[in-house]
């Protein structure tokens, strides 16, 4: 092997010169910029969560005002009862006054069990009612409290048609609402 010329020693101790500062800065330089920016990126989402959790802090009493106001027209939503038997029949006793009240005759009524989600009761009617008097009906079942959800309303107008002039229309309806039990008294 010949000696390197003065040119070509130059070019490899530059070239040795450029692979320190590179070994440098991978193994020392390169590390710890990672760091910082990786505990900046750090800081600012626990600076995040901070601002997020003063929100949270801040609006504590204007949920404790809405969860006092819940508790307090929870009985608009809801039938409370000690079981849900009794809630049940206070449902049935709704349902066929509002019914009865606006002028229709009231069959039987029944309790619903399929098809009803854990917490709620449902029960159903058969009635002979007019138009007029089962939206009064109606009208009176969604506007007083405890609120109730109809799930449905069958009509049927087979006396009409055979008649051949208005008469009664045969309904079926079905409400529901969300029971909550009580202590008995």
């Amino acid at each position: 092997m010949r000696p390197l010329a003065p040119r070509e020693r130059r070019l490899v101790a530059a070239g040795l010169l450029v692979a320190a500062i590179a070994a440098i800065w991978l193994a020392l330089i390169s590390p710890l910029i990672g760091g910082f920016q990786a505990r900046a990126a750090r800081r600012e989402q626990l600076l995040a969560r901070y601002q997020t959790n003063l929100r949270l802090l801040d609006s504590i009493p204007t949920l404790r005002a809405e969860a006092t106001d819940l508790r307090r027209t929870a009985a608009q939503y809801q039938i409370t009862a000690p079981t849900q038997a009794l809630a049940s029949q206070a449902l049935k006793q709704r349902l066929a006054a509002a019914l009865g009240d606006a002028g229709g005759v009231v069959g039987a009524t029944q309790d619903v069990q399929a098809e009803v989600p854990s917490g709620w009761v449902s029960v159903r009617a058969d009635a002979q009612i007019n138009l007029t008097q089962l939206t009064q009906s109606i009208r009176r079942l969604e506007n007083e409290a405890p609120y109730v959800v109809i799930e449905y309303a069958s009509l049927g107008a087979d006396r009409a048609l055979q008649a051949g002039h208005a008469a009664p229309l045969d309904v079926r309806i079905q409400v529901s609402a969300p029971f909550h039990p009580a202590p008995a008294r």
